[in-house]
């Protein structure tokens, strides 16, 4: 900036400084005025130029004049001595004295607009000299954008040649990289500047004075590098991620073998058994779950390209191994970013396509319209193995011939169909003492009058003696106690086969 020690030490205006004021003051602008009372006009940094034509030497009013200039915060005084006054008035170098204002003067021929003209060329030079820095520091920057350019060192530039702390920060406000003294500016004044679309890297800018037009020039010129930066970054981070889910889809429809994982990544070995994950909600939550940092075989996800039951749901599919730390991990993942999943039955890895259909197999239970309306709302987790449907257990009997349920709960075997009703129907079983033997056995008679009049409440609600509303009551509460609808071709089929195994095993 301009200062008054550059405007005093031009010889041909003959100024000569008279009172000091405190340091060298920066200067914005000269203002003329005879004007008593000027402050309310003034941004400060201006030198105020006058002849005192409205004021006698020894007038009191010279204090109220200074106290006036010195609240706005003027750079100087400028007195114009030979036109009213041969002199400056003693009570003007009082006053300048006491607001610590400084007070030059300004001899005879030398015209005001003299001063004014010597104080813009000084504003205009600094204006020159800002700008060509400003220009070295953006191509400084720009340069540094062709190579590998570390954020740090960006934000080193950029803070040198705008005197500012500086922080990258992510879309949760962590700092990903800073200038040492960001830390320590938490009370200054802060802005912040978007480097992408949706706001997930910002740059911080705080310091304790405004930018200048140079200095914005500068913040402009560092973001564009940190983006073209970030966005290089970016883009080969996509390319490996589209890689991984490639290969995770290859994997789970079993068109490629488990071995070729080596091309990927030498380092990471499939486990001997996994799981096939299915996560369900909005396209937007799907998106940022799949865009999360992975390493390892958290990588081994993709997107699903099937239809969901809802226009406004997204599906993606992720492979686990078959492990509690790593199955809780996912489901973890999935609930933060408030998606309901379905858990697949383990199977071995060459066999990751019946994983995946045993979880494809429940979708239908998870709701289409919670993820898009219920918040807060805690995300749904089905286990395929644990909360398997009956027509699938039918057919999958054979597997446990000999062992207990995977879950280490009640077995259900070949020899021990019932074990299987006793889950379906919940409460309602004939096994579980949840419910006072009266109550369960209403429910299971209104639930086969149902049944026998081919699903037609009108006609149960009449074999059973009761109104409509009590059999739509006692239906609901079925449904509750069961986990299952009478609306839905499979639950009804499977609540019917398990009140029937019930019967012919006597319970």
């Amino acid at each position: 900036m301009a200062t008054l020690s550059e405007l005093l030490a031009q010889p041909e205006l003959g100024l000569r400084l008279i009172q000091a004021g405190a340091g060298d003051p920066e200067l914005s602008w000269v203002s003329t005025t005879e004007l008593i009372d000027l402050g309310e006009y003034l941004e400060g940094g201006e030198i105020i130029l006058t002849t005192g034509l409205s004021l006698a030497a020894s007038d009191s009013r010279w204090r109220d004049f200074v106290a006036s200039l010195s609240r706005a915060q003027v750079a100087a005084i400028g007195f114009g001595v030979g036109v009213n006054h041969d002199h400056i008035p003693p009570a003007l170098l009082h006053a300048a004295s006491t607001y610590r204002v400084a007070l030059f003067e300004v001899p005879l021929p030398l015209p005001f607009i003299a001063v004014s003209k010597a104080v813009a060329a000084l504003v205009r030079t600094d204006e020159l000299r800002a700008t060509r820095g400003a220009l070295q520091a953006q191509q400084r920057l720009l340069d540094g954008a062709r190579g590998d350019q570390d954020p740090a060192d960006v934000l080193a530039s950029v803070a040198q040649a705008t005197g500012k702390h500086l922080a990258l920060l992510a879309s949760d406000g962590a700092v990903l990289a800073s200038t040492a003294g960001f830390a320590a500016a938490d009370g200054l004044e802060r802005e912040t500047v978007a480097l992408d679309k949706d706001g997930s890297l910002r740059l911080a800018v705080a310091g304790d004075t405004p930018l200048t037009p140079e200095g914005r020039a500068v913040i402009t010129a560092g973001s564009i590098v940190l983006w073209l930066g970030l966005r290089g970054a970016g883009a080969e981070e996509n390319r490996e991620r589209e890689r991984w889910e490639r290969f995770t889809w290859a994997i789970l429809t079993e068109a490629t073998p488990p071995s070729t994982i080596e091309i990927l990544s030498t380092r990471v070995r499939f486990p001997d058994r996994v799981r096939a994950l299915a996560v369900q909600g909005s396209p937007e939550d799907v998106a940022d779950w799949r865009r999360r940092p992975r390493t390892g075989l958290e990588r081994l996800i993709t997107p699903s390209t099937a239809p969901t039951r809802a226009p406004d749901l997204a599906l993606a599919w992720q492979l686990c191994p078959d492990s509690v730390a790593a199955t809780e991990r996912a489901l973890e993942i999935a609930a933060e970013h408030g998606l309901d999943a379905i858990v697949g039955r383990p199977t071995a890895v060459a066999d990751a396509a019946l994983s995946l259909r045993s979880a494809h197999a429940r979708l239908r239970s998870l709701s289409p319209t919670a993820p898009l309306y219920a918040a807060p709302r805690v995300p749904d987790v089905i286990w395929a193995d644990r909360d398997t449907p009956f027509l699938e257990a039918l057919f999958t009997l054979d597997e446990h011939a000999n062992e207990g349920a995977p879950d280490g709960g009640p077995g259900v075997t070949a020899r021990n169909p019932g074990g299987l009703s006793a889950r379906v129907l919940g409460p309602l079983s004939q096994r579980d003492g949840a419910l006072p033997a009266a109550e369960r056995e209403l429910l299971r008679g209104t639930l086969r009058a149902v049944y026998e009049a081919d699903g037609q409440r009108g006609p149960a609600a009449t074999a059973l003696g009761i109104h409509r509303n009590t059999l739509r009551d006692r239906i609901t509460r079925i449904e509750r106690l069961t986990s299952r609808t009478l609306t839905d071709a499979d639950d009804r089929a499977e609540l019917w086969l398990a009140l029937r195994v019930e019967e012919l095993a006597g319970g």
